[in-house]
Order: structure tokens, then sequence, then C-alpha cells
């Protein structure tokens, strides 16, 4: 198939085509904590458990990453770029996806079905998919 990397958004485990397609792709997978941190909590409030996660992780062969200092220093230069976009319900800067966001330097695709929430400044709008994007690139 490809050896492209892709992060997922949290949104896309929703979508169970992609996540079916997913599971085939044999390019690397990788997962920023605050997505697993979403994902985890979302999977908690299902009344589900956080090793159910981690074992369906490691059947789709996703790693969780590091957030170091690098991601953070991206993220806040991303966030001072973003000082006028703010959540429609909170009014404040959507932090998540602008962590998602500073892992643009190690993928070649981040997937999202969320794409306006993201950040592109920096020429990294075209690493920015939804599923069905990917799913007809790759």
């Amino acid at each position: 198939m490809s050896s492209q990397s892709l992060i997922p958004d949290t949104c896309v485990f929703r979508d169970s085509s992609f996540m079916r397609w997913l599971a085939s792709y044999d390019g690397i997978k990788q997962m920023p904590p605050v997505v697993y941190m979403e994902r985890c909590r979302q999977i908690l409030e299902k009344n589900g458990t956080v090793e159910e996660l981690d074992g369906y992780l490691n059947d789709l062969r996703i790693k969780v990453l590091w957030f170091d200092r690098n991601n953070a220093r991206i993220a806040a230069e991303l966030m001072a770029g973003r000082k006028n976009i703010l959540c429609k319900e909170c009014r404040k800067i959507d932090w998540v996806d602008t962590v998602v966001a500073s892992y643009f330097n190690m993928c070649d695709y981040i997937v999202t079905n969320n794409k306006e929430d993201f950040p592109t400044s920096g020429g990294f709008e075209y690493k920015v998919l939804t599923t069905d994007e990917l799913m007809n690139r790759v």
C-alpha cells in the first residue's frame, strides 16, 4: 500500500468506514497524546476501559507520540497566529487542534473531518486531509 505516515484527529474514530480502511493501511500511524487523552475520556464516559482502547490502538498499530518542548513551541506559535479564531462555544482558542497541528513535521498527513479547525499557517495546509480525501489519495 503506502509508507506515508498519518496522524488521526479524534473525530476520525467516529468514521467507521475510515477505521476499517485504517486497519488495512500499512503506513506509519501515530497519535498525539492529546488525541489519546480525548479518546480515553470518550471511552471512559461510555463505561469502557483504557485497556480496551490500548488494545484497539495496538491492533491498528497506532503509536502514541510524546509531547515535548518543540511541540509546545510550535503549538504556541500556531496559537499566537490564530488569536482572532475562537471557539464558537467557549470563545477561547481551540488549543487541542493546535497541539495536533504541532506534529505537522512528523507526518505526511493529519487526518480530520474538521479541517476548518486546524491552523494552516506555515504552508502545511496541504497536509490536512479529510478521511475521504486521504482514502482517495493514498
